[in-house]
């Protein structure tokens, strides 16, 4: 069903949709240039740049927020193929009842029947799309939501911990290795869960 297939689809991008920002407002090229100029300085200016990561695989299974987003999404698709469902199967038993009553039924009547069945067809097939597209729109809203409250709470945390750079890891991203020692996964999720309930509850 095109509905569930896309849903799978709204799910995979949420997933990899969760990342956290850098917590620095300087652009791309500035970063480019202060990573160069970084590898020439001396060992004591190198010192005063403080980078960190989080695994945002992690982050998007401990995180509160993460979880009432995924909750809220899973809640929205069923709700939809339900819909669905009923619509299949009130065309479902008007097709059979049709078949059963077909053999006794009257030309004119056996076509106007017939004619009924192809309009409700059509119908459940822009019910379909319909509903795919407000489910988008619905989802991408939520998810939207969610990286901009997120990356506004990270430029809060960011500073309080002190660092230049925060930056997402996950297996199979851009970054292949990082240092464990400078993972601080667990710390993040403590204190993006500390502010986001904090802001719910106010």
């Amino acid at each position: 069903m095109k509905l569930i297939n896309f849903s799978k689809q709204i799910t995979c991008c949420i997933l990899l949709s969760i990342t956290l920002v850098q917590c620095s407002s300087n652009d791309k090229k500035s970063i480019e240039n202060t990573t160069a100029s970084s590898t020439l300085n001396s060992d004591e200016n190198k010192h005063h740049m403080r980078i960190a990561f989080v695994n945002s695989d992690t982050v998007s299974k401990y995180y509160d927020f993460a979880e009432k987003i995924q909750t809220s999404l899973l809640t929205k698709r069923n709700a939809a193929e339900n819909q669905f469902k009923d619509k299949m199967n009130n065309y479902q038993k008007l097709r059979t009842d049709f078949e059963k009553a077909a053999p006794i039924m009257g030309e004119r009547e056996k076509m106007e029947k017939a004619q009924n069945i192809m309009t409700l067809e059509q119908e459940i097939m822009k019910f379909e799309q319909d509903l795919s597209e407000q489910l988008a729109q619905e989802e991408l809203k939520i998810t939207e939501d969610y990286i901009l409250k997120t990356h506004e709470y990270m430029q809060v945390i960011g500073k309080e911990l002190g660092y230049d750079y925060v930056l997402s890891f996950r297996i199979g991203g851009p970054m292949l290795y990082a240092d464990p020692a400078h993972d601080i996964t667990q710390e993040v999720i403590k204190l993006l869960n500390e502010r986001y309930n904090s802001i719910t509850i106010e």
